[in-house]
Order: structure tokens, then C-alpha cells, then sequence
């Protein structure tokens, strides 16, 4: 099922600078993103950013705190980042004056909920505040809330237009009851229970997806820089405790980018050579007979792979390893059999970022999130195997997948980015 979150800005007019679930009503994909998908198929040219201060009217760009708005999604140009901020800043007094808009954003898993206050005032986006809150120290979200409004000291005079929530699990009407925490995060009541004129509350790789609408020069390492189009659609995987997919597709009456959750991941793993091939067969005999691309491309599918390794290469006796020991190993080269594993899962990475870009023609680019691949970059280096997969030279539609960009995504914080971005479509 196709979900998708957007309300209409009439001042976003270019790009705000990218798992799954959706986080309000469903809906067909928008006339418009529709229309610009098929006319990107015919278009392709260079992105050149403006990197002139602006104002914000309604609703601006959502870009990093005080610091110029471009209006297309990436710069040669350096854009300074301030999402890297320290846990737990204030910049209270970094202006006098008051605020012409206060709002909240927040990334909330099943450990730690991420949150920020930021202001906008004569155009400039600044951070107020940020802090990280241990989810088992609160028992709800409202909790987690009310600190934030006593820790940056906001107070109940001060007026907050809007909040976005990217939260870990299944959202429906901004509403989403956490998969391994007992809390309920419901937008309409957080409007009720703090007076926030807005609150929305989406998908975590939704939010991944809007967070790529802000990525600035710094943030990404380029593998393949393909034939960029500025309104071309986007595809975003992201491999972590699980993998997420999400798909942007420029809506031309909007002026903006929606963003369309997918569940791709759960599509079957298709294999590719001997070793591949004899992996499925593995997972198919200890899966109850099926394999998702996700269960061998994630920290879980990394151990997958090494354990089919060591059967596979006669090498039982290697001892048992989490994700993290696997990719250690890998990165400090001490267990060849880690290596291998790495190299698989990868590949494999690289090959779905491929199909997931034929899929949707993804001119605008492939941008690969999650917390594994960063790690990983001594050993994908400028492509590697990862690259290989996804440019697969020797297939019919090579041409195709070459004018793909394909990016790697270094931001941690790319889920807030993109609560930051979507909380600024509702000013």
C-alpha cells in the first residue's frame, strides 16, 4: 500500500534540500508528482544551487540552523551543517528577539527520543534547543514533552505553531502505538494536551526520506554522480535493524517533493552468482522456506550471512558474532570469513539500490541511509563491490543504472532532519 504525507506550501517552491509505514491517510500518488515522474524521464541536467539568503514567508526551507535557504537539493558549494549540535544545547540568547515561529521536532525509537526546539525569526532557522531523553526514564511521550518544555525553557506563554514526531513504527492519522515501547504517540492529542497549533507525527524513514530534502554537500560521499535531475524522483534505502525504502516523487502543482513509503523490503532477495544463490538456500531451509531482501541486508542479515559462511566454507568452528563483531573484524581485517560476509551483504546493498532505482526511475538519485554503510566506508571506499552491484556493467539497461547519482548518506541525524523539514511545511 502506497501512504504518503504532504501538506501544500505555497513558499516551498524548489527543493528543501529523504522504514517505512505511513503516518496520515492513504491516497493515490498526486496528479502532479505523477506528471513530473514521467516528464524526468525525458529530462536530464546538472543541479546548480542558490545559495542567496532568503526570507521565509509561510513555510520555509528547511535547511540547518541559521544558515542561508537554498532552492534546489544540493550545492557544490559548502553549506555549513548544524545537526551535528552536541545533546543537550541552548541558544537562548543567541537573539533578542523574539521568535516569529517556535517548533518542535523529534526522533523517537526504542531507546532514546531525540528532541529539538528551533525558532525562525526574519528568516533565519535557528536551534534553541536539543537533548536526548532515555525512553526507559519516562513513562509516555507527554512525559518526554513536558521536559522538553522545562529544559529549554519554553514556557506556556510562548506560542508553538507546530511539532513533527518521526517515530519507530506503524503510523496511521498521525498516530502510532510503538512497537517495543508501551507508548502511544497521537498527534491530535499532544495538540489538545500542550496548545501546538500542528502536530504531525510520520514514519521514521518517511522521515529519512524528507530528511534527504536537506542534506547539504558535506553530508553525503558520492559513488557514482550519474545525470542529475532536479526534479527527478528519489529513491532512499537505508539497511539497520531492519531496511527501509521510500520514494519521492516531485509534485509540480505543490512546488515540493512527496514523499511515498514503501514496504519493498519484504520483496523476495533475488541472488546473483554461485555464492549468492547457495545463500538463499541456506535462509529458505532456516526461514520456514522464504527470504526477504531485508533478512540479508540489515545487522541481523550480516550475522545471517557469516553464519551461512562458516557452513559454507567448512569453517563451523569460528566463533559466534553480533553485527558489530562481523564488521569489526571486516574493518580491522583480523577474520576473512567477515570479510566475505561484508563484501556479500554490500553487494547486496548495491543491487537493491539498483532495482529500487529502476523501479521508479530515480534521476534525482539514490540515497543510501541507515547506521551500517558510514561505518563500512573504509571498505567501500570509492564504490567497491558496492558499486559494482549497483552499476551491474554487464546487464542490458547498464546505460540506465549509470545515470543513477547513487550517494551514501554520513548524517545520523537524518530522521530529524526530515521531522525539522516536514514541521516547517505546517508554519
Amino acid at each position: 500500500l502506497l501512504h504518503s504525507q504532504r501538506t501544500p506550501v505555497k513558499a516551498l517552491t524548489a527543493w528543501t534540500a529523504l522504514s517505512r509505514g505511513s503516518s496520515t491517510r492513504r491516497r493515490q500518488m498526486p496528479a502532479g508528482a505523477m506528471g513530473a515522474h514521467m516528464a524526468s524521464l525525458t529530462r536530464a541536467s546538472s543541479l546548480v544551487v542558490n545559495t542567496s539568503p532568503r526570507k521565509v514567508t509561510s513555510a520555509a526551507a528547511a535547511l540547518g540552523a541559521a544558515r542561508p535557504m537554498p532552492t534546489s537539493p544540493a550545492s557544490s558549494a559548502s553549506l555549513p551543517s548544524t545537526r551535528g549540535a552536541k545533546t543537550k544545547v541552548r541558544a537562548s540568547e543567541a537573539s533578542a528577539a523574539s521568535p516569529s515561529f517556535t517548533f518542535f521536532t523529534g526522533d523517537i525509537g526504542g531507546t532514546n527520543a531525540r528532541m529539538q526546539v528551533w525558532s525562525v525569526a526574519a528568516g533565519v532557522e535557528t536551534l534553541v534547543f536539543e537533548n536526548t531523553y532515555g525512553t526507559a526514564d519516562h513513562p509516555t511521550f507527554e512525559s518526554v514533552v513536558r521536559d522538553v518544555y522545562t529544559d529549554s525553557g519554553v514556557t506556556s506563554e510562548t506560542a508553538v505553531t507546530a511539532a513533527c514526531f518521526a517515530v519507530a513504527g506503524k503510523v496511521d492519522d498521525d498516530r502510532c502505538s510503538m512497537t517495543n515501547l508501551s507508548w502511544v504517540i497521537d498527534g491530535p492529542e499532544l495538540q489538545k494536551a500542550f496548545g501546538i497549533a500542528s502536530v504531525k507525527v510520520i514514519n521514521d524513514f518517511a522521515a529519512v526520506g524528507y530528511g534527504v530534502l536537506a542534506l547539504g554537500p558535506e553530508e553525503v560521499v558520492t559513488l557514482n554522480a550519474g545525470a542529475k535531475d532536479t526534479q527527478g524522483p528519489i529513491a532512499v534505502l537505508g539497511p539497520g535493524t531492519g531496511l527501509g525504502e521510500a520514494m519521492l516523487f516531485y509534485n509540480q502543482q505543490g512546488g515540493e517533493y512527496d514523499v511515498i513509503p514503501s514496504e519493498g523490503s519484504h520483496a523476495d532477495f533475488a541472488p546473483r552468482g554461485e555464492t549468492q544463490r547457495a545463500l538463499l538456500a541456506y535462509c529458505e531451509a532456516t526461514l520456514d522456506g522464504e527470504c526477504e531482501v531485508e533478512q540479508v541486508c540489515c545487522g541481523s542479515g550480516i550475522v545471517r550471512i557469516y553464519d551461512f559462511l562458516k557452513t559454507h566454507r567448512g569453517a563451523e568452528a569460528a566463533p559466534a558474532l553480533d553485527p558489530a563483531g562481523v564488521t569489526d573484524a571486516a574493518l580491522d581485517g583480523t577474520c576473512d570469513l567477515c570479510r566475505e560476509a561484508v563484501d556479500i551483504f554490500l553487494a547486496i546493498l548495491g543491487a537493491e539500490a539498483a532495482n529500487l532505482a529502476l523501479k521508479c526511475l530515480s534521476s534525482g538519485g539514490v540515497y543510501i541511509a541507515g547506521g551500517i554503510p558510514p561505518r563500512l566506508m573504509t571498505i567501500i571506499g570509492s564504490g567497491g563491490v558496492l558499486l559494482d552491484a549497483f552499476l551491474h556493467r554487464q546487464c542490458r539497461f547498464a546505460g540506465v543504472r549509470a545515470a543513477f547519482p547513487l550517494h551514501i548518506i554520513l548524517d545520523d541525524k537524518i530522521g530529524l532532519a526530515g521531522a525539522k523539514v516536514f514541521a516547517m511545511r505546517q508554519l
